[in-house]
């Protein structure tokens, strides 16, 4: 099924002088080398998945979402100039995990209703809003063939009521 990795100890602690850009790009590649490649045919809802993949799945979502945020420039939420080339292969792995069913979804702008499958973290007044909204995903939802497999953690602004100032 897995082929065994060759090359590299993939335990071995590595230089500094590595650059981040080609560890990435090391780690997407050998992502397709796997299996990661496009999907022949569509994965039905009904097929199965064992539940030690689909958790490797999930952390290999939840990770890529990560990076994704990190190389995000804060002030204009595009990705940062240097981080460009970078984009393409976490992209194609988002891809990849796709054709397989997994989707990771942000919350973050989002309107939030009570019921939703995701854990609050934290709450804030917020003065100029009608409804409550996601100011900050901290974990993403993560679905397989649309069933949720991982909640989300998110932090939520909320309006400013009148018997509550928003100093509080």
């Amino acid at each position: 099924m897995f082929q065994k990795i060759k090359g590299k100890d993939p335990f071995e602690i590595r230089s500094v002088a590595t650059s981040p850009e080609n560890e990435i790009i090391e780690m997407a590649r050998s992502i397709v080398a796997f299996g990661g490649a496009a999907h022949p045919k569509p994965v039905s809802a009904e097929s199965s998945i064992p539940t030690d993949y689909l958790k490797v799945f999930v952390s290999i979502a939840t990770n890529i979402w990560r990076a994704k945020n990190k190389m995000m420039d804060a002030g204009t939420g595009e990705v940062r100039e240097d981080m460009k080339r970078v984009d393409r292969h976490i992209e194609a792995i988002c891809r990849s995990l796709a054709e397989v069913g997994i989707v990771i979804r942000d919350h973050t702008g989002d309107f939030y209703d009570e019921g939703q499958p995701m854990k609050v973290v934290a709450s804030k007044p917020t003065p100029g809003l009608d409804r409550k909204r996601v100011s900050d995903t901290l974990l993403p939802s993560i679905f397989w063939n649309n069933r949720l497999v991982q909640n989300g953690e998110i932090e939520i602004s909320t309006p400013v009521t009148a018997n509550k100032p928003a100093n509080s």
